[in-house]
């Protein structure tokens, strides 16, 4: 006796579809993580500020023109420093100068997890946060807020909606 099997018309379409996501760059990329930014020189730089214990990862970046007064480019950093059992996000400002990497401001986000969004030519540095709310457990913050920073004269400090454009 021969047993004939049907698969439904629905499931045989989306076993092709799959298959063909997987051949066309755009969709199996999305499936793939990211790999992390690395950039040697500016983490041993930024390492010097931390526990030796402790590590550095980079998580994004935008080259920006804060310093006119220093020659060659700046970068506006946010990292995570990795602890034995635990994490924090910083945002960094640092210039290269001559091929070295030199720290001008770092500000602890503490537990936010955050993506840079902008950094504008007068200083202005706008995050994209998740912070904690009120009932949030230690893991996992789910306030999503824009959240924004001004860098001037080797200085980084938090814009308020009370201070008057965030100048330091």
């Amino acid at each position: 006796m021969r047993h004939c099997y049907h698969r439904p018309l629905l499931a045989r379409l989306a076993i092709v579809l799959f298959g063909l996501s997987l051949s066309v760059p755009g969709f199996a990329d999305t499936a793939i993580p990211p790999h992390p930014l690395s950039d040697p020189a500016m983490e041993a730089v930024l390492q010097k500020q931390i526990e030796p214990e402790d590590g550095v990862q980079l998580q994004n970046m935008i080259k920006a023109d804060l310093e006119s007064s220093l020659p060659g480019e700046e970068q506006v950093v946010i990292w995570t420093l990795l602890g034995p059992t635990y994490w924090s996000n910083h945002l960094s400002v640092l210039a290269q100068q001559n091929g070295q990497w030199q720290l001008l401001a770092t500000l602890s986000l503490g537990g936010a997890i955050a993506t840079l969004e902008t950094v504008t030519s007068d200083g202005l540095i706008s995050v994209n946060a998740k912070t904690s709310g009120p009932n949030d457990p230690v893991c996992c913050p789910s306030q999503q807020k824009t959240l924004q920073y001004r860098y001037a004269k080797g200085q980084l400090v938090e814009v308020t909606t009370g201070s008057p454009g965030g100048k330091p």
